[in-house]
Order: C-alpha cells, then structure tokens, then sequence
C-alpha cells in the first residue's frame, strides 16, 4: 500500500478575504459536510498520518472545523492547518484542546484590514498545546527579501517576543527560522498558481509519489495546486484510494514527473517543479 507523506483535504472553498496572490475558484462554493468528512477520513486514514484541512479556502471558516478535527483524531489521523489567522482568536481556546493539532500555518502575508491583526494572533498563540508548531508564514516575497509590508511584520514579531539581534538578522538571511519552542518564521517567493499554459515541460515534482489531495466535491487531484480539478483522477465518495492509485491515469502521470517529463499541461506551467531539479 501506498503511503503518503500528507493528503490534502479541502473542507470548504470559501474564504473571507480576497487576497490578490490567490487565484480565482472556478468550482461552486461549498462547505463539506460532517458526513462527507468521515466518509473520507475512512477512507484515507490508512494512506497517511498526516492531512491538511485546506487546498483552497479558510478552514477556520468552517463551522464544524473542530468536530473534524477531533473525527480526524478517532482515526489516529494529525492535523495541519493553515490560515489567514483572522478567526484564530475565537478558536484558539477550543483548538488548545485539540491534542492531534500538529501544525498551524498563519499566512502573515494575507490581506486584510483586521485591527490589531497580528496581537490578536500573538496573544492567542498561547492556548495552543506546547506540541502544536506554530509557523509565521511570510509567503509573499521577491528573491526571499523582505519588503516595506513584512518587515514591519517582522518588527511586531521582534517586538512581541523580544528577540535578540541575532534572530532578527537570521530572520532577514534566512528562509526558516526557529524564534522560539515551537515557533517560526517560514520566508518564500510569491507563488504563481499553474494555469494551462505550458511553458517548461521538464521537471520534478512530489505530487502522487508523498502527496495527494481531494476537494471539496470529492474529486481527487495529484496535488494540493490543482485548486480547480482540472486534473481528476476520480472522486472519493464514488471510488476507493487504491482504485485511483491504481488507474492507468494516475500511474501514467506519476512516472512523467519520475522521469521529470510532465505529461499533464497544468503540470507544465507550474512553477513549483522548477524549485524541485534534482
């Protein structure tokens, strides 16, 4: 049996920002529900230890996120999430609570105009358990340097935790950086999301060999940049994992990115392979 390193698990595709760096969602708006989630933890939960409650949209939004979480747990499953952060505060006792709560990611780089943003995030942080990895997630960058809007996001992030100069100058050098237990900063380039356009048809990349993700309507994707389905491998309240992994399509697009010839045109255009030349 084929083991991933994480699925991916799209439980809504709403967001409440419209932040410019997403791209848009073709695919109808929808929260899952409690019953589509177990069906699909049941089904998954031998492929993985790891899912992540997000491809497109913000978990936080849902209105049963910690019921999912705690059904995730009764399947020995750990959870990532990531977020905006702007619901955080009012969820951040009850996802304490949450002892499969592995990681959250806040995309520090979202825009919105929050008041006290950033305190609201920093104040509420320690609820989480002392297990939970807490990454600052500064996702928005050009050549990995920090601009006008993150640096004074570090600033706070200095202020708050009253880091030492050598932290702070690792913050600005480097891309991932421990500031405290648990706790880090995670730099990265803007991220263009693929479209068919194709323009590299050489690359590697990590989708189908440790990661697979599923969408809100079921449908299966190679990987959590497939945001609009535009690559179905089949749909998971229809099928079985293993029927998928054992399909033609999905066996046929593995081994193009083993031999770093993608054969799908959306795999083409995406930039992420790029990073990945080995």
């Amino acid at each position: 049996m084929q083991k991933f390193k994480k699925i991916y698990i799209e439980i809504t595709n709403n967001c409440n920002l419209n932040c410019s760096f997403c791209s848009p969602i073709t695919k109808k708006r929808r929260n899952m529900t409690k019953e589509e989630f177990e069906i699909i933890i049941k089904k998954i939960k031998d492929y993985t230890n790891y899912i992540y409650l997000h491809v497109k949209g913000e978990p936080l939004l849902h209105p049963n996120i910690i019921e999912f979480i705690n059904c995730a747990k009764e399947y020995n499953l750990k959870v990532n999430l990531t977020t905006n952060g702007t619901l955080f505060p009012q969820l951040a006792k009850q996802l304490g609570k949450c002892t499969n709560l592995n990681k959250i990611n806040f995309s520090l780089h979202s825009e919105n105009k929050k008041n006290n943003y950033l305190e609201d995030i920093f104040n509420n942080i320690k609820y989480l358990s002392p297990k939970t990895t807490v990454i600052y997630r500064l996702w928005c960058l050009k050549n990995y340097k920090l601009d006008k809007k993150s640096t004074k996001i570090v600033d706070k992030i200095k202020d708050y935790y009253k880091l030492p100069p050598i932290i702070v100058e690792k913050i600005k050098t480097e891309r991932n950086i421990k500031i405290k237990n648990s706790i880090y900063v995670d730099k990265e380039n803007k991220f263009i999301w693929p479209q068919i356009n194709p323009h590299k048809n050489r690359g590697y990349c990590y989708a189908l060999k440790t990661q697979i993700a599923i969408l809100v309507d079921g449908t299966i994707v190679p990987c959590c940049l497939d945001s609009n389905g535009q690559i179905p491998l089949g749909n998971i309240f229809s099928t079985s994992l293993e029927n998928v992994i054992n399909s033609e399509k999905y066996q046929k697009i593995k081994k193009s990115f083993q031999d770093r010839t993608p054969c799908e045109q959306l795999c083409q255009s995406c930039t992420f392979k790029d990073k990945l030349q080995l």
